[in-house]
């Protein structure tokens, strides 16, 4: 298994830098969006370890696809360069009836004809295997988004790119259970974990911030997870966009080590 950090901004540098130096971490996630404007070979000379990509606005479910062709193309360019473990995006909303959202919105998996014709033509102008993130669920999409996933795998191919937090969200928040995720988890390589925080406007409902220290019942669920998570194939990215401290991050990637039964670098 490893390791990663998500590296969503230049000004995180020197910290993922320190940790993947004091043996914490084994790889960058670039938060690639923010990165396109670079050469990428100005990219390999500045991070010194293996990538992945994770593709935060794309809205490749909504853009048309005149941008979106040209997004992919630079997207190409640069894993032709980087060569990344594996690309990842966001299977969600960014907008509703042409209005712009605050925050990203759960989709309506019933559009199941449009969503997967959709993802399979984004996939094709990735150019490889897409991993899609599952989305911390607030109404009864928690129940029906592991069948979907399961359906996408199969009839188009993508991977899940399992958010281990975000399936906790769900729980708390709907009642949809984390073990409904299992099968799906056991089909995927690549992992999230980060924080979730109660929603400012209703306290009851958790969001995703990645602001804070992993949640205890994140942990104890990663420990439901550990047959597929402690395999040398595996990545798990720790998400840290807010009060981005090194001790805090480091004693949560240290827990998430612990609760594996992992001693430090090592791979099963």
């Amino acid at each position: 298994m490893r390791i990663g950090f998500n590296f969503t901004r230049s000004e995180v540098l020197p910290i993922a830098n320190k940790l993947l130096n004091d043996g914490h971490i084994d790889y960058y996630e670039i938060l690639i969006d923010n990165f396109l404007h670079l050469d990428p070979h100005e990219l390999l000379a500045t991070v010194k370890c293996p990538v992945s990509f994770h593709i935060m606005r794309s809205r490749f479910l909504e853009n048309d696809r005149e941008s979106l062709s040209q997004m992919a193309e630079q997207i190409r360019y640069h894993a032709h360069i980087l060569k990344p473990i594996y690309i990842s995006d966001h299977l969600a909303s960014f907008s509703c009836n042409g209005q712009n959202l605050s925050f990203l919105s759960e989709i309506d998996y019933r559009n199941r004809k449009v969503l997967i014709e959709k993802a399979s033509w984004w996939q094709e102008q990735i150019g490889e295997k897409l991993f899609l993130e599952n989305f911390p669920s607030i109404l009864d999409g928690g129940f029906e988004a592991p069948e979907f996933f399961s359906d996408l795998r199969r009839e188009v191919g993508t991977g899940l790119l399992f958010d281990i937090s975000n399936a906790v969200c769900s729980e708390i928040n709907c009642g949809a259970s984390t073990e409904s995720w299992i099968s799906e988890a056991n089909e995927t390589r690549h992992f999230h974990v980060g924080s979730y925080e109660p929603s400012v406007s209703d306290p009851n409902v958790m969001i995703d911030t990645h602001g804070t220290e992993i949640s205890v019942e994140t942990l104890s669920f990663l420990s439901d997870l550990r047959s597929r998570l402690c395999h040398s194939e595996t990545t798990i990215t720790y998400e840290r966009d807010r009060n981005v401290e090194y001790d805090s991050i480091v004693q949560d990637i240290t827990r998430i080590r612990q609760q594996l039964t992992l001693q430090k670098n090592a791979v099963k």
